[in-house]
């Protein structure tokens, strides 16, 4: 018998952080993604790793 469900990935995205955002960060957010086709979690890891590399001495 074949196995059911997701298949496994080499990387699993499996921590969560909570975030508080006022509304209008929050409002400018959704349009961001809906006009991108991307979902907010997206949008964050990019934002994150982007300051990262901007931060981190060449």
């Amino acid at each position: 018998m074949s196995r059911t469900g997701r298949p496994k990935v080499d990387k699993p995205i499996n921590r969560s952080v909570t975030v508080k955002f006022k509304e209008e960060e929050y409002q400018l957010m959704i349009e961001y993604t809906q006009s991108h086709n991307m979902s907010i979690s997206q949008l964050i890891r990019m934002g994150v790793e982007m300051q990262i590399i901007k931060s981190t001495p060449k």
